[in-house]
């Protein structure tokens, strides 16, 4: 049987603005399990335990359901769900409640990992931007990790220096110079993972009140960062050259504030795919200069380039100061979580003693594991093989999207590379909508909602193209038309 929830106004935003979500239930548990798979931000909010909190009140048909004998549903028609307040006919909250009640931000992309996980039926997954099967067996890491424990022993499995092992740090140094940017070992820290590096940047350069300017959308859990470091954002539109350069000028001088920090993924954006523009790049680095702000710059995906030119990266241009990040997740092995900040050499510094404090130090195998695979040559090799590969499955999507897409009113970019398309639906199309439907038919995706703060993505998706083969992707696209004819 249907039961309709309705949710007070600040329930609403965890629940994809939604202000009543239909369920077929009959007790409460089944409602709570069912938000718990549905809407996780929601349950975050209201459940504990797997339970409706105590911070929350229910009131079934109008009536408060901790004064009901039963929680049965059937033959009920209404489900209220709104937060405890006191005062009135509503229990205040524990003071203790209160005290511990601080604001963690997360990220919707990584819990799309347990929606999907937690599904019954075969689904296609076009909703996390991590390798494929493929890529990960072209790697031999059972070899390269014998080889390291056989070779180094017990010292693989010790403590190792907080920057990174210095041999490692060479040869991302090394790296960086091919590219044009000025790097030593001195000016590279290792981190544990492309996350923990933008998270010590956060450290380093905030506190609470500054400014960060980011793209909109932007990565959604570097928005997360921000915002647990106590920094307001400032988003700015993206189009087909990457950040609106102008646009965050007239922004940062019509509200008159001052950033402390620049944030972009330059190539490949995640999660549009779209890549900034050499003009916009040096426009962004003389923006940034005038406010004597720092430019950090996410650029995993530079490597996964299918189409065009190669662009410089910021920190080889010059003009401002550039805090640049990377990692081995979308080219080696992301389990590994091996990642890098290039720095100036005090910052670096600062890193090290914030990273102290974190976890002493990347895993010694982890860096050992990728230090033996880049020693032993073919990387270049390798890196050629994981563009034929997903280059070979990102024509396959656009293939598959005009094929089973057209007269949908459906559109979706065509970047030059990376992991991502970023897909627009008609404006009465809400993509969390379309995203319950589409698990029922047996494919996943991330809505656009969940890569912004106060900007409008709700008829937008992320649809990575990495993970699943290309006849998975073949029948992933023909669910997710099934599903749109669905709703729509």
């Amino acid at each position: 049987m249907t039961v309709t929830v309705r949710l007070a106004a600040p329930l609403r935003a965890a629940a994809g603005g939604n202000t009543t979500i239909d369920f077929d239930v009959t007790d409460l548990p089944q409602l709570a399990n069912q938000i718990a798979d549905r809407y996780p931000e929601l349950a975050a909010r209201v459940l504990r335990d797997g339970a409706f909190g105590r911070f929350v009140n229910v009131f079934i048909d109008g009536e408060d359901a901790r004064f009901l004998a039963e929680s049965d549903l059937r033959g009920k028609r209404t489900v209220e769900i709104l937060p405890a307040m006191s005062g009135g006919a509503l229990a205040p909250l524990p003071q203790h409640a209160r005290r511990e009640e601080h604001e963690v931000y997360g990220s919707f992309i990584d819990e799309t990992i347990g929606i999907v996980a937690r599904q019954t039926r075969d689904t296609v997954s076009f909703a996390v931007g991590s390798p494929s099967r493929e890529a990960l067996d072209l790697v031999g890491a059972d070899d390269l990790a014998a080889t390291v424990l056989r070779r180094e022993g017990a010292t693989a499995l010790g403590y190792g220096i907080t920057e990174g092992e210095p041999d490692l740090r060479d040869v991302i140094a090394s790296a960086a110079r091919d590219r044009g940017v000025a790097a030593d070992a001195s000016s590279v820290l290792v981190s544990a993972g492309a996350l923990q590096a933008i998270d010590l940047a956060c450290r380093v350069y905030l506190r609470a009140g500054d400014v960060v300017v980011a793209e909109s959308p932007a990565f959604a859990n570097a928005l997360s960062a921000f915002r647990n470091h106590g920094a307001r954002v400032l988003e700015v539109p993206i189009d087909g050259e990457g950040l609106d350069v102008v646009e965050a000028a007239r922004r940062i001088r019509k509200l008159g504030v001052r950033p402390r920090m620049f944030f972009v993924v330059p190539n490949f954006q995640n999660p549009t795919g779209e890549t900034l523009s050499l003009d916009r790049r040096e426009a962004l680095l003389a923006l940034a200069a005038s406010y004597d702000a720092v430019v950090v710059e996410d650029d995993p995906y530079a490597a996964l380039r299918y189409r065009g030119g190669e662009l410089p990266p910021l920190a080889a241009l010059g003009g401002a100061e550039v805090v640049s990040i990377g990692t081995f997740s979308k080219t080696f092995l992301p389990g590994l979580r091996v990642g890098w900040v290039i720095a100036h050499a005090d910052v670096i510094a600062r890193m090290s003693r914030a990273k102290q404090t974190m976890d002493s130090s990347t895993g010694t195998l982890a860096q050992r594991i990728v230090l033996e695979f880049h020693r032993r040559g073919g990387v270049d090799a390798h890196i050629g093989r994981l563009r034929q590969l997903y280059g070979e499955k990102q024509d396959r999507a656009r293939v598959a999207l005009a094929r089973e897409l057209a007269g949908t009113g459906i559109s979706w970019n065509d970047p030059d590379g990376g992991f991502y398309f970023w897909v627009r639906l008609p404006r009465h199309v809400k993509a969390r909508a379309l995203l319950d439907v589409a698990l029922q038919e047996g494919v996943a995706f991330v809505p656009g909602d969940a890569f912004a703060i106060d900007a409008d993505h709700a008829n937008a998706l992320r649809f990575s193209v990495s993970a699943p083969t290309p006849d998975r992707i073949d029948e992933g696209v023909r669910r997710l038309r099934r599903a749109f004819d669905r709703v729509a």
